[in-house]
Parts: C-alpha cells; sequence; structure tokens
C-alpha cells in the first residue's frame, strides 16, 4: 500500500519508462516500458494498463513528461489579456505560428506570469491528455498540475545557478532541450535529437540558438543535465558548461 501522508503522487512518463514517488521522496526506480514502446501511442497504451497498490484518502497527481512527449515554447502574454479563454486562444495562435494546424488540437498550459513576462508553455496531445486523465480517475487521483522534464529541472535548480545570464540543457532519452534566459527571463527554447555522448551536437544547438538572439548574448554559463558524463564542450568563446544532477530518471 502506497502512503498517503503527504496526499501528492508524481508520475514521470518519458518514451522509454516512468517513475512513481510521493510528496518530496526521491523518485522511485526509473521502470521500463516494453521494447517497442516508441512513441505518444505506446506510452498511452502502457498507461491505459498501469495499475497501482490502493491509495488512501484524497490524493493529488502531478504528471512530469518526458520533453520527447511535449512541444514546447517561449511566449509572452500581451498587455490585456486576462480572460481565460482570451490567453487559450493566445497560445493556439503562437503554437499554430510553429507547428502547424495540428496545434489547434493540442492541450496548451503556460507557467503563471505577469502581463508581457516570458514564460514556458507546453502543449499536450489530447490523446496523451485522456490517458493520463483516465489513470487518475481510475485510481481516485485529482490532476493537478503536468509540467515537462525540462521545466521541473530548472524549477528545482534555479536557486542554485549562479548565472545571471545562461543556458540550461536536459539530454534524456535521445533529445535535447535547450533554454536561454537573460536577466533571469526567459529568452528562448528548443528540443532535437540527439545522442548523449554528442558534445559536438548540443554545442552546435547552443551555438545556433545564440546565433538568432538579438540583443546577443556574449557571455555565460551553460548547464548541462542528463549526461553520463561531463565530456568537454566546444562552446562560443565567452561561455562556459557547468555539470548538474538531473535527478529525474
Amino acid at each position: 500500500m502506497l502512503r498517503s501522508s503527504h496526499k501528492v503522487l508524481t508520475l514521470r512518463l518519458g518514451v522509454q519508462g516512468y517513475s512513481i514517488s510521493q510528496g518530496k521522496e526521491t523518485p522511485r526506480q526509473w521502470l521500463r516500458w516494453p521494447a517497442e514502446v516508441v512513441s505518444i501511442d505506446g506510452v498511452q497504451a502502457q498507461l491505459a494498463k498501469l495499475e497501482l497498490p490502493h491509495i488512501q484518502g484524497h490524493t493529488l497527481l502531478d504528471v512530469v513528461f518526458d520533453t520527447a512527449l511535449t512541444r514546447m515554447q517561449i511566449v509572452r502574454f500581451p498587455n490585456g489579456l486576462r480572460k481565460t479563454a482570451e490567453r487559450t486562444a493566445y497560445l493556439k495562435a503562437c503554437f499554430r505560428n510553429v507547428f502547424g494546424q495540428d496545434a489547434n488540437n493540442w492541450h496548451i498550459v503556460a507557467e503563471t506570469a505577469y502581463m508581457n513576462e516570458p514564460v514556458p508553455a507546453v502543449a499536450i496531445e489530447p490523446n496523451l491528455l485522456q490517458a493520463v486523465t483516465a489513470f487518475g480517475e481510475r485510481h481516485k487521483l485529482k490532476l493537478r498540475s503536468m509540467r515537462t522534464s525540462f521545466v521541473d529541472l530548472f524549477n528545482s535548480v534555479q536557486r542554485k545557478l549562479s548565472a545571471y545570464t545562461g543556458a540550461i540543457a536536459l539530454i534524456e532519452n535521445g533529445r535535447v532541450c535547450l533554454g536561454f534566459w537573460r536577466k533571469r527571463s526567459w529568452v528562448s527554447v528548443s528540443a532535437q535529437a540527439i545522442a548523449n555522448d554528442d558534445a559536438n551536437a548540443l554545442a552546435d544547438l547552443h551555438a545556433q540558438m545564440l546565433a538568432r538572439i538579438d540583443p546577443p548574448m556574449p557571455a555565460g554559463t551553460l548547464y548541462v543535465a542528463g549526461t553520463p558524463s561531463a565530456r568537454p564542450l566546444p562552446l562560443r568563446e565567452g561561455w562556459a558548461a557547468q555539470w548538474i544532477a538531473s535527478g529525474a530518471q
């Protein structure tokens, strides 16, 4: 029987497996899906089969998605967008501009923010959202929050990051998500496929994103999580890499 003293259950979902933890305890061992699960549809099917021991009392569910299961970008709500419907329509428009008409069907959530403050926004495909909702209902869990592993990582370590201007990268399950901030405000974020040991690919993505940032960011610290070892990164002059623990798997 799972303990219910903390009243919060965290489910981490990835294309290669999952983990479950309660409260602030260290996440349980990362459990692998069957080898054939390599897509969102496969994760949905496995989630429908996933059963938990009986949980007593009223328990909330937090879901943390592998970056491969979501789409993400930085958004900035214009002044005057205060109603939920207005913000939802604005988010849909932002994602359509990047990902096309498929975004009309996605469930999109953004971090809480003041007007004109840049924040990460995350899109989840409707079938995956339905699978998560059904999982919660089946186990009498109330869905409290959904976020990506990238945002979860940043939220957990941001107080320890000394760089006033910098970047953070999470490498997991063959993908890297890289985000930049300036004066503690988000500037941009991007994700792509990558081999876990491919330092050059991470450095190339870092350089490509830097080239698109205006005004330029000539110096900073790149914090990297998820790599098996601290390999040298051929970053631009003025930038240095620092490895941090992800704690996700």
